[in-house]
C-alpha cells in the first residue's frame, strides 16, 4: 500500500503516483523548494546591493577608490557574479554589469562591463 507524500491519504490508481492530486503534489514540492528559494533571494539580494554601490560610484564620477569605502558603503566582498582576466592579465571581479579591479591592497578601479556574456 502506498500513501500520498503530502498528506498522507491511501493512493489509489497507477502503482507509480506519488500524490493524491495536484494540490498535494504542488504543495509538496513548494515546501521542499521554500527553503532553497529563499537562500537563492538573499544571495541575489547582496549582488544587486553591491551592484548599486559599485554604479553610484561610477555614476558620480569616482572610477578609483578604496575597499575601505566600498566596505563603508555596504558592499560585500565575498560576493560577486563572475570574474575575468583582463586583457592586461589583471583579474576584474564583477557584480553582473559593474566591477573592480585592484590596482594595490589600497585601491580599486571601477569599471563598467564593456563585454557581452551572450553565448554564441
Amino acid at each position: 500500500m502506498k500513501y500520498c507524500q503530502d498528506c498522507g491519504t491511501i493512493l489509489k490508481g497507477r502503482t507509480d503516483k506519488k500524490f493524491c492530486d495536484d494540490y498535494c503534489r504542488c504543495h509538496y514540492n513548494n515546501d521542499r523548494n521554500r527553503n532553497r528559494e529563499q537562500y537563492f533571494k538573499k544571495i541575489n539580494s547582496i549582488l544587486r546591493k553591491n551592484t548599486s554601490i559599485l554604479e553610484k560610484f561610477v555614476e558620480q564620477g569616482t572610477r578609483i577608490s578604496t575597499p575601505y569605502m566600498l566596505s563603508a558603503a555596504g558592499f560585500n566582498f565575498s560576493f560577486f557574479t563572475h570574474q575575468l582576466n583582463e586583457q592586461n592579465g589583471e583579474m576584474c571581479i564583477y557584480c553582473y554589469n559593474y566591477g573592480y579591479v585592484k590596482i594595490n591592497e589600497g585601491q580599486l578601479v571601477i569599471k563598467q562591463v564593456t563585454h557581452s556574456l551572450s553565448s554564441n
